[in-house]
């Protein structure tokens, strides 16, 4: 019986470092309380998820619905080499000093890239 052997092989993303120029940081919510015990939101880098090699590019404009029922329009895909499925779409990406409200998050079949649709936070 043949062994099967993945399509992509493990040092294939380390090869292609060109392919992901820049880096990506990963940031979740976080809510504390005032002296007043209003909610202040504050956003705290993801452990595990700061300078991940990414690449970013036009998205085209897809619509994604929100959970809330709202639609919002992603022009921009980040690309990052590697599976975190830890990241979520109420999470944000910052790369190159801009922060992005990442609003869908896909793999590839091949369980090596994951793909954030995302807009920017204005």
């Amino acid at each position: 019986m043949a062994s099967s052997s993945p399509l992509i092989h493990p040092s294939l993303l380390g090869r292609l470092w060109r392919f992901y120029p820049s880096s990506v940081t990963i940031q979740q919510y976080t809510a504390v309380q005032d002296t007043d015990g209003a909610e202040i939101k504050t956003w705290a880098n993801l452990a595990a998820h700061i300078d991940l090699d990414c690449s970013k590019a036009a998205a085209g404009g897809r619509e994604i619905q929100r959970p809330d029922g709202t639609v919002a329009v992603s022009p921009w895909r980040i690309a990052i080499a590697g599976i975190y499925a830890s990241i979520t779409p109420k999470m944000h990406a910052v790369l190159g000093g801009v922060t992005f409200d990442i609003l869908d998050v896909q793999h590839d079949s091949q369980s090596k890239t994951t793909y954030l649709d995302c807009e920017v936070v204005t």
